[in-house]
């Protein structure tokens, strides 16, 4: 039987059509043009998160660079039921420029009961142990140091800070 006067079936046909192609372009895995530009948005949306991510931790990291002062417990004394007093150091990168820094108090539950606000003056002082009373309202039975900052609130009084 001769195949010189029959029509070549449809497989004979894909078959020849197919032969010149790649195989990425024979075999499709299932996947789509839509398909296509779903992962390219995902793609894109993930890298533009790195991205404003990497740029809010770099702003992070130089607004910590601002800050002229940092702040260390060291002790704390109870001077009676609704005073404890606090010693601390605080290191200046820039002490020809005021601070100020925030100590608090705690009770057995450690509940905040007191908080201090603390002023430093602009001395030349690179260290300074300071020793400052908190006023609490109920007994307190630990002290903290929370943090400096060098924005100075307008109501501290920079020229008379009052720790000893």
């Amino acid at each position: 039987m001769s195949t010189a006067g029959r029509r070549p079936n449809q497989n004979t046909q894909a078959s020849q059509r197919t032969r010149g192609a790649s195989y990425s372009e024979r075999v499709d895995h299932g996947r789509t043009r839509a398909g296509d530009l779903t992962s390219k948005a995902v793609a894109a949306v993930f890298v533009a998160i790195i991205v404003v991510g990497i740029f809010f931790g770099f702003q992070y990291l130089q607004s910590r660079d601002d800050v002229n002062a940092q702040i260390s417990y060291v002790s704390h004394e109870e001077i009676d039921e609704d005073t404890l007093g606090v010693w601390v150091d605080v290191t200046r990168n820039r002490p020809e420029e005021a601070a100020y820094c925030i100590v608090q108090a705690y009770d057995y539950s450690k509940a905040e009961v007191g908080r201090r606000e603390f002023a430093l003056a602009p001395d030349g002082r690179e260290t300074i142990r300071a020793f400052v009373e908190i006023p609490t309202t109920a007994p307190a039975v630990a002290g903290d140091a929370y943090g400096c900052s060098s924005t100075i609130p307008p109501y501290m009084d920079t020229e008379h800070p009052i720790y000893e």
